[in-house]
């Protein structure tokens, strides 16, 4: 996926994955087309081998060292500094830094990735400014992403995939399926959304859960609409293709089991939440099964409704009336 060049427009039949998923709808973005550079700043932590130049690397990057470090979580910058020595001395730490090179290169295609979907951004929303990227590789020693309005940071060792010599000790096999490079940039456009989500806090119903997460990964398809569903929704495509077969299943449980207006934060848990599958359904439902029906009732209501834009949906906070508008009625 290289730059606007060979971008997805117009396309509707030509998969830019590779997988079987169809490219969505796409207008031309090249009157928004962003240029970035990602600042690679493992060479300048790995570069630190002294107190005094630890000190001066968090003093140069103030946000990264409270934010992504978690320096408010330690006695003293002193103690951080002392930890992070440790580690950029470590030889099994420096094998990561050695993979993660040969892994991602000059970070040219994850540069594409992003530029693609922030023109896309700055296209439906042209107030959006891209933001300042930043890498790092830490021993699995910090946190994997960090976004805000102004800074992205990434710890690129988290995400080199299920062939690597070493994966993020502690992260059960289901979730550590997601941290590859091809899950970055749509996990960066869930955050985003955020950032746009209108909703209505006074509703606490699992449908108001449902839509909230399901316009969320529609925002995420909007920006990437070459993406494989299956990367913006962190599902395989095995796991993806079963919950579409079996749709129909899944929304007679849910209307059997009245859990649409259901409040109850420990059951909607059960069907929002992280788990490595569903029980109470099957040990075929993965978790978070709430969430995708979410973003097949949202995708529901726009095909009945064409004329709503993007920002529309977004800005809409009454998960009620998109729910009834949507006429969803699972497989049928």
């Amino acid at each position: 996926m290289r730059y606007l060049t060979i971008f997805c427009l117009l396309i509707l039949v030509v998969s830019c994955s590779g997988e079987k998923d169809e490219c969505e709808v796409a207008p031309d973005v090249s009157g928004s087309a962003v240029n970035i550079e990602i600042e690679g700043l493992e060479h300048e932590l790995f570069a630190s081998q002294t107190f005094e130049e630890m000190m001066i690397f968090f003093t140069n990057h103030p946000v990264l060292t409270r934010e992504f470090f978690g320096s408010e979580l330690y006695p003293s910058d002193s103690v951080l500094a002392a930890e992070m020595l440790n580690r950029v001395s470590n030889q099994y730490v420096d094998s990561l830094l050695h993979d993660t090179k040969e892994q991602f290169g000059d970070l040219s295609e994850l540069t594409s990735e992003f530029e693609q979907a922030f023109s896309f951004l700055k296209y439906y929303y042209p107030d959006f400014t891209p933001p300042k990227i930043q890498t790092l590789v830490t021993g699995f020693g910090s946190s994997e992403m960090f976004v805000s309005d102004s800074l992205i940071v990434i710890g690129l060792d988290f995400y080199l995939g299920p062939t690597a010599r070493y994966r993020p000790p502690g992260i059960p096999e289901y979730i550590l399926e997601r941290y590859e490079q091809s899950f970055i940039v749509p996990a960066v456009m869930l955050l985003y959304a955020n950032r746009y989500i209108a909703e209505d806090r006074s509703d606490n119903t699992m449908l108001a859960d449902m839509i909230y997460y399901g316009k969320k990964y529609q925002f995420a398809k909007t920006m990437m609409p070459c993406t494989s569903d299956s990367l913006i929704v962190w599902y395989s495509g095995e796991i993806l293709d079963n919950v579409q077969e079996n749709k129909d299943v899944l929304w007679f449980y849910f209307l059997n089991n009245e859990l649409l207006f259901e409040t109850n934060h420990l059951t909607k848990q059960k069907f929002m939440d992280e788990r490595p599958f569903v029980s109470e359904i099957g040990d075929q439902c993965p978790g978070r099964i709430g969430s995708w029906v979410g973003w097949d009732i949202v995708r529901s209501y726009l095909r009945d409704h064409p004329e709503v834009s993007i920002q529309e949906l977004m800005a809409n906070p009454d998960a009620r009336a998109i729910f009834n508008q949507a006429r969803y009625r699972g497989g049928s």
